[in-house]
């Protein structure tokens, strides 16, 4: 017997449309939608997906999709394939034509995010979304994901090499290369 747990209909027209744009995995699913609403946050001015995006052990993650598909035995729209010698899920969608509840500017970014973001791997996926939210104190409490601008100024390529090179240094790398902070008035009066 399949489980009656739906998800809201324009956040399963994003996911559908993802996935009819690029392969996804799971994780791919549950992250790609943060992005949609981010970029669509910058562009329009709100969301589009309809999701909860949260701070999960392993990045920001769509709650609703990861429910859904974790716990949904049957659906008319999608359905899972364990890839051999993986771990991974690989989500197919079951149907071919195109869902007329996403306006002609939010396909426009749909797109643009799984032409841009869906060859990621989980892995960098996780990364970019932590980045995009430094102020998460502890990933894994379920907190909101930012959505506003900053989020989408940490999407840059730039800001993400930045953060990337910035979390791989140790206090004693930093220490070394660091000189102490001098107190201008101090040197003025001498």
């Amino acid at each position: 017997m399949g489980t009656t747990q739906q998800l809201p209909p324009i956040l399963e027209a994003v996911l559908v449309r993802l996935g009819r744009t690029t392969d996804l995995n799971v994780t791919q699913a549950v992250k790609l939608p943060y992005l949609v609403d981010v970029i669509a946050m910058h562009i329009l001015g709100r969301q589009i997906t309809e999701g909860t995006h949260q701070a999960w052990d392993y990045g920001v993650v769509t709650s609703q999709i990861w429910h859904y598909l974790n716990k949904c035995d049957y659906s008319p729209i999608f359905h899972l394939v364990t890839l051999p010698w993986s771990e991974e899920k690989r989500l197919i969608i079951d149907i071919t034509e195109p869902d007329p509840r996403l306006t002609p500017e939010e396909r426009q970014i749909v797109d643009f995010v799984a032409k841009e973001y869906g060859h990621l791997s989980a892995v960098d996926l996780g990364r970019m979304t932590k980045f995009m939210n430094p102020t998460v104190s502890k990933w894994g409490s379920n907190r909101a994901a930012d959505l506003g601008s900053e989020a989408y100024d940490r999407m840059s390529d730039d800001y993400q090499e930045m953060a990337k090179q910035a979390a791989s240094l140790t206090l004693d790398q930093l220490r070394r290369v660091s000189y102490p902070a001098q107190d201008d008035a101090e040197e003025s009066v001498a």
